[in-house]
């Protein structure tokens, strides 16, 4: 059987049984091999071999992911030997897949004829897991193993699996296509048990083919690309393929689409694809070798940069670049196998510039040297760079000295953040899967994993590295790093996950944001807001989106009528704790938190704080009443029903997947839900789409009955509808009455109406109010409006006991009047606005008469404004008071005497533009509004319409003064 290997597949297999045949191992052995070289004949050669099966003994093979493992299987079981053109070996037991880790354990503890086990790396973790983690029994389960082989060892430098496999104390046997260094740090390495074939090497040997690179004309359109793809394949025979590389998944589709509609058979693949797509050209995972189509063009992201072993492919055409050299490589190596070893002509290579051949020629200078132990994902160099770190140096004050990175206790050496994201888990979630997920999304951000460490069982620490070049530069290197860790803690239902960069992707596929209703309880009431961003839940076309404020304390700002329509998104508060001030930040969207207070970074003050945050939002504790005015967050409703459907999204932001589309025009964003189904038109063209609840991912997904050839320009990786599931860019009115939006359902209702907190708070109760005479009456012998008259309390007590000695006042009644009275000192001006029932019509809550005075007051609050240029009616202000009825009366109720109305104007304008006076504008209402009737009113099931209205009325004037940097104060009974 082994007369059909090539030699470099032979001097493999030596080395590896050479390691086998040892009493005791020293490492893990070693064999690098490019890709296209026969590693896979390597593996089942070496598990068809006499220490295996046909000795009764186990084997255990490993390969990265789930798709890459079921290949793997099929090469071991079937294919190699097709292709190499001899009967399957007795000696080879058989190759089944690992379905589960408890099957795993169950079926190796019970007599069992000889197998090869093939499975995931992730699925070791797992048989680690079912052994409750323990070393030894790891190793007494693996007691009847010759080995473990692990395929592209390079693929997964997470230290969970490593461990695992470790555990087992079989002899290991690593392999590898990957030419970069690793530096042991996963493995201990046999020194003597390693072999390495270079791409030189298989170059010499005809092995593999030397590719041929062609830089486009810079086209980034998907035609004029497509088209240019055609034209070079114009030179390749009919059997030969081609793989087309894309970044990301809109584009994988919009290629696809464009070689389908142009008569090729093409299948484009991504993770996020549905089974199918148009004209079933889509698929969500690469199929087994048995049942691929017979396709000339593969379009992918990432799905077909490793495992796809086909030697028709003969040309790569990059669309969109790779972000590593890695990656190029490995692509690059789907094309130049070479199995027949004959004179062949050249792959071709197709790209907008000339980055892949450099790449490529880089690769080759870096093969062609002596390099050690060429193994794993280390381009950069991070070991180098962490020992050029110094062993000590004084740094901010303290002499410090250099860490171990890699041990499971640095997380004693991190200054921890309080900054977290909230999230619900899974249910029957197991941590240490869960982090080893979160850990390849880590390895995927191009960040490496230095350490997982567990400061206590119920969380992981993992503190990882991430290097880049210096962006500053264009080819040339500098090589920059920065240290990062992120913190998985599970508390019960509670996931908090802090950190220092993105959010991993396992975090927000796999887990929920806590709702803002139990958000809420973070900012309890006492807490004082400082500043705030709404998102309107009002799904009106004309409606304001969204708005911010910010002040001293929101609770003293105006509330507006529409506030009821609007819901939290971020907010910011500070309040005590234990005599501790605290400011907290708490954003609805993604139920961040984050606290700013005096702290020294420890963990035990991280752990603290997620439990302090458990126990907030166990206490289901109302919120501050500066939140309360605003839309109330609800729990999730079991099953919600859409009942009206509106997309949130901005047409601008989309861009067409083809050329020749126009811009995107959205004439119908939504409306009704007909039995779950409701209608967009977009540029023109009614489409019907459906609308569900996803119980397990607790939002809604929009399924539509045709595709939008458009894709995000926030973020190129989404297509139209991608967009709108992943962002949730939907506000959806349900059946039970209850708004969707933000990722929270809100009821429309105003919780605060009656509080004391809220409008409420403007309204000052003088009990003399409730039985004056009407709002002037009669004058006494010496001018003054008696005390049972609105005017004669405004003049002869209010004004008084709040200006000081040295105030003008005006009675500016009459005339086109901007006010009832005007008081004025060097630093505060007052327009009074008088409105009074008589005694006889009495009321106390008198809609008609907030109206009268409510329109007075708004329409002169101009005059309060500053840079205001508009000049009331001044003339007759130095005439005395006098109406048909009452009067005569000086307007000069107090203080200095001015010649002229227009010259008492430029006296009181000269304080109002002076920034540092306090304007304020009064309503002083005898017999038509009482607080504690307004109050109890309110606070019915069922108000009265004329509260309703007084409510929105004196709302409306809080607004109004508010926006204009005017305090409002409302004078009533009590």
């Amino acid at each position: 059987m082994e007369d059909v290997l090539w030699d470099h597949q032979r001097s493999a297999l030596t080395v590896l049984r050479e390691y086998l045949s040892q009493t005791e191992t020293r490492g893990a052995a070693l064999v690098s091999m490019p890709t296209g070289t026969g590693k896979s004949a390597v593996i089942a050669s070496l598990l068809a071999g006499v220490e295996f099966g046909a000795s009764g003994r186990d084997a255990l093979v490993l390969a990265p992911w789930s798709g890459l493992s079921k290949q793997l299987r099929e090469d071991i079981d079937s294919r190699v030997w097709e292709h190499l053109g001899v009967s399957r070996p007795d000696g080879l037991a058989p190759v089944v897949q690992v379905p589960s880790a408890r099957s795993f354990v169950k079926h190796v503890r019970e007599p069992h004829a000889a197998t090869t086990f093939v499975t995931t790396m992730a699925m070791a973790l797992q048989i680690f897991k079912e052994v409750d983690s323990d070393p030894a029994q790891m190793n007494a389960l693996f007691a009847g193993f010759t080995a473990i082989v692990v395929d592209e060892c390079h693929y997964e430098p997470a230290p969970g699996w490593s461990a695992a496999v470790r555990a087992t104390n079989a002899p290991i046997c690593l392999l590898t296509a990957t030419p970069f260094r690793n530096d042991n740090r996963l493995f201990i390495l046999d020194p003597d048990a390693h072999y390495r074939y270079s791409h030189r090497d298989a170059i010499r040997d005809r092995v593999l083919r030397e590719p041929v690179f062609l830089v486009l004309d810079t086209v980034r359109s998907v035609s004029a690309f497509v088209d240019a793809v055609l034209d070079q394949a114009q030179t390749l025979s009919a059997h030969e393929r081609v793989i087309i590389r894309c970044g990301n998944s809109a584009d994988v589709e919009a290629i696809a689409r464009a070689l389908h509609k142009r008569g090729e058979r093409v299948l484009g693949v991504h993770e996020t694809f549905r089974s199918g797509g148009p004209s079933g050209i889509l698929r969500r995972s690469v199929p087994s070798p048995s049942h691929r189509p017979d396709v000339r063009y593969w379009v992918h992201q990432n799905k077909l940069i490793e495992g796809f072993d086909d030697p028709r492919v003969s040309m790569l055409a990059i669309y969109e670049d790779f972000g590593s050299d890695r990656a190029r490589v490995q692509q690059l190596g789907r094309t130049i196998r070479n199995p027949a070893r004959q004179e062949t002509k050249a792959p071709l290579v197709v790209s907008h510039d000339p980055e892949m051949e450099r790449a490529w020629q880089r690769y080759r200078r870096f093969d062609e040297g002596d390099t050690p132990k060429s193994i794993a994902t280390d381009p950069a160099g991070v070991e180098a760079l962490l020992s050029a770190q110094p062993e000590s140096f004084y740094w901010d004050r303290l002499f410090r000295e250099s860490m171990d990175m890699g041990s499971s206790d640095s997380w004693k050496q991190i200054k921890f953040r309080l900054n977290t994201v909230i999230r619900q888990t899974p249910s029957q979630m197991d941590l240490d899967v869960f982090v080893d997920r979160v850990a390849r999304d880590i390895i995927s951000d191009n960040r490496q994993i230095l350490s997982i460490g567990s400061p206590d069982s119920s969380t992981r620490v993992l503190l990882h590295l991430g290097v880049w070049n210096s962006p500053v530069l264009r080819e040339a290197a500098f090589v920059e790093m920065a240290l990062g860790y992120t913190v998985v803690h599970q508390n019960e239902e509670l996931l908090f996950v802090s950190d220092t960069g993105s959010l991993p992707e396992t975090v927000r596929s796999d887990t929920s944001p806590i709702s803002a209703t139990q958000l809420h309880s973070l900012l309890p009431a006492g807490t004082r807001i400082s500043a705030i961003s709404l998102a309107n839940n009002d799904l009106s076309e004309w409606s304001v989106r969204s708005r911010s404020l910010r002040a001293r304390d929101i609770q003293s700002i105006a509330s507006e009528v529409g506030d009821s329509t609007f819901g939290f998104a971020t907010a910011q508060g500070s309040f005590s704790n234990d005599d501790e001030d605290v400011v907290r930040y708490a954003g609805a969207r993604h139920a961040r938190v984050s606290d700013s207070r005096k702290m020294r970074g420890t963990y035990a003050e991280l752990r603290r704080w997620y439990d302090d945050l458990a126990v907030s939002l166990r206490s289901g504790a109302a919120p501050t009443t500066a939140i309360a005015r605003y839309s109330t967050p609800m729990k999730s409703p079991d099953r919600p029903l859409a009942a009206h459907v509106l997309l949130d999204i901005d047409d601008s932001r989309f861009e067409p997947l083809d050329d020749g589309l126009p811009a995107l025009t959205l004439d119908l964003t939504g409306g009704i839900v007909d039995d779950g189904v409701f209608q967009v038109e977009i540029n023109g063209e009614t489409i019907d789409a459906s609308i569900h609840w996803n119980e397990e991912a607790l939002r809604f997904v929009v399924t539509p009955s045709k595709e939008i050839p458009y894709r995000s320009m926030i973020d190129s990786r989404l297509t139209f509808w991608q967009f709108v599931n992943r962002e949730q860019a939907i506000r959806v009115a349900t059946t039970d009455g209850l708004v969707y939006a933000n990722r929270n359902f809100w009821a429309l209702q105003r919780t605060d109406s009656a509080s004391e907190n809220g409008l409420l708070s403007i309204l000052e109760p003088i009990a003399a109010l409730a039985a004056v005479a009407g709002e002037k009456g009669n004058l006494d012998a010496g001018g003054k409006w008696k005390d049972d008259s609105v005017f004669g309390l405004v003049d002869n007590a209010l004004l008084p006991e709040e200006l000081t000695d040295d105030a003008t006042v005006l009675c500016t009644d009459l005339g086109a009047e901007i006010a009832d009275f005007i008081g004025f000192t060097r630093r505060r001006v007052i327009f009074v606005h008088a409105k009074s029932k008589k005694e006889s019509k009495a009321t106390k809550v008198s809609a008609a008469a907030l109206h009268d005075v409510v329109s007075q007051a708004n329409k002169n609050l101009r005059y309060l404004t500053l840079g205001n240029t508009d000049h009331p009616k001044t003339d007759y202000w130095t005439n005395e008071w006098t109406t048909g009825e009452f009067g005569p009366a000086a307007r000069l109720r107090r203080g200095d005497a001015q010649p002229s109305g227009p010259e008492y104007w430029k006296a009181i304008d000269a304080v109002i533009q002076s920034h540092a006076a306090i304007r304020e504008v009064w309503l002083v209402l005898g017999a038509c509004l009482s607080k504690g009737a307004l109050q109890e009113e309110l606070a019915k099931q069922s108000p009265s319409p004329s509260a309703l209205q007084a409510h929105a009325l004196l709302t409306s004037a809080w607004s109004s003064a508010q926006q204009c940097g005017v305090r409002l104060r409302v004078f009533c009974s009590d």
